[in-house]
């Protein structure tokens, strides 16, 4: 018989053995722990409670909403010739609910008969005749309406228009109609402000590219914000169409020399202050032709561009021929386009300041305090910023605060204006129906 060899254990078995014991002690253990958790655990000390109160605290504890007492009057037999039912005039006015009379929670609904009534409670408690209204993703909605119906109110007109536009070989381009529209009009958002309130715009650039980011700029902000779209974007007319659905003007941004452009790789569509007149319209067109829709355009950086008088002349005049505005990011300084627009004719506003040149939240949200200041103070003001998420959800609570301050949120294209001294007559577009019924008017405001 032959003698049994001993041989040493191996460590690679052994390490294999050894953890999946471990791992299997430490499965049992955590499994344990978490049924005695369970079963045993106590949930009020589980992690912090917060308490939200529905309804008023000084409120009896032993009283419930009286909710199913105003719904009991639908089951309610009818009503006999010694009961007759309650007229409006027996009501308190207007329409005040039983449970306001006691003095208990309301949802602001009275049904009398079957028939319910809306009443609108005010910041005083009294009850109020105007509709009230909920804030959800920059729109306002008032009582019966749905969000999407709102939305849909807010929208603007398909593009393109075909009498601001023509046929160009790879899309459209925008022009002045024969009766003497401008697509910086018939694609504007319709503004109106009767009481002359301070007002404030705000362009937010970038979009496109990021469809996330596109997307919330496009559902989240008030329709009065202005959107501006790169030329690079995939499906651009889709993203401006979609803008457009929800009741944002927009403008298409064109990509202008900088100093930094030996430092990295232009966009191939940058306009170059070496090109000459044709080259320069060449490619301007072909920019504009990209998509359609747009009531203007804005400059993507172009601080060497912006200084060249010859070059931002030229720019100008074509803008100025083809009807469109020229909103510029306010980042361009010493520029040669304010009075390059001023004897071109062109429909101009530079915006006063960039309100994320740093993407931190104080930062932002102190120039939007600049912003309503400048305002009250000129009677209007305009920030650009870029489609950072931390500036959209600054923007979509500071929005609904706007109003409260006594100062109007505008599209930009309400800011723009021509130079006093080459103002044509106020012009007036023939007047449209928008979808929900809203009439549309084109002014262009020629107070400067």
């Amino acid at each position: 018989m032959p003698p049994r060899v001993t041989r040493d254990p191996s460590p690679l078995r052994s390490g294999i053995a050894h953890g999946f014991l471990s791992s299997c002690a430490l499965a049992i253990i955590v499994a344990g722990t978490g049924t005695a958790i369970h079963l045993w655990g106590d949930d009020a000390s589980a992690s912090p409670v917060r308490q939200i109160a529905l309804f008023e605290p000084e409120a009896p504890p032993s009283v419930s909403p009286q909710l199913k007492s105003r719904l009991a009057a639908i089951n309610q037999p009818p009503a006999t010739p010694s009961q007759q039912p309650l007229s409006e005039s027996d009501l308190p006015p207007p329409f005040v609910t039983d449970a306001m009379a006691a003095g208990l929670p309301d949802l602001g609904v009275d049904y009398t008969n079957g028939v319910s009534r809306v009443v609108s409670v005010g910041a005083s408690g009294e009850p109020s005749q105007s509709a009230p209204t909920v804030r959800i993703n920059g729109v306002s909605v008032s009582t019966g309406q749905s969000w999407q119906e709102t939305r849909s109110a807010v929208a603007l007109s398909a593009a393109p228009v075909p009498a601001v536009s023509e046929p160009a070989s790879d899309g459209h381009l925008p022009k002045i109609a024969d009766d003497g529209r401008t697509p910086a009009g018939v694609y504007a958002r319709p503004f109106a402000n009767p009481e002359g309130r301070p007002t404030v715009s705000i362009v937010l650039g970038g979009l496109g590219i990021n469809r996330t980011h596109t997307r919330s700029a496009i559902e989240e902000l008030p329709p009065e914000v202005t959107l501006s779209f790169a030329p690079s974007t995939h499906d651009l007319q889709g993203w401006i169409d979609r803008a457009r659905a929800a009741g944002h003007e927009v403008l298409l941004e064109v990509p202008m020399e900088t100093y930094e452009i030996a430092a990295q790789r232009p966009d191939p569509n940058t306009l170059m202050i070496a090109m000459d007149d044709t080259a320069l319209e060449g490619r301007l067109n072909g920019i504009l032709a990209s998509a359609t829709g747009y009531f203007g355009i804005t400059n993507y950086q172009g601080g060497r561009f912006a200084r060249d008088e010859r070059a931002s002349s030229t720019v100008a005049r074509l803008l100025s021929a083809r009807g469109l505005a020229f909103v510029e990011d306010g980042g361009l300084s010493q520029s040669a386009i304010a009075a390059a627009a001023g004897a071109t004719r062109l429909r101009y506003r530079g915006a006063d300041t960039q309100i994320d040149t740093r993407p931190d939240g104080s930062e932002i949200q102190k120039k939007l305090l600049e912003l309503e200041t400048l305002a009250i103070e000129n009677g209007a003001a305009v920030g650009s910023g870029f489609a950072y998420p931390v500036t959209i959800d600054i923007l979509k609570a500071w929005t609904e605060e706007l109003s409260g301050k006594g100062v109007v949120l505008a599209p930009a294209s309400a800011a723009t204006h021509l130079s006093p001294d080459h103002a044509p007559p106020t012009e007036t577009a023939s007047a449209g129906t928008e979808p929900g019924g809203q009439s549309r008017r084109e002014v262009l405001d020629t107070t400067g």
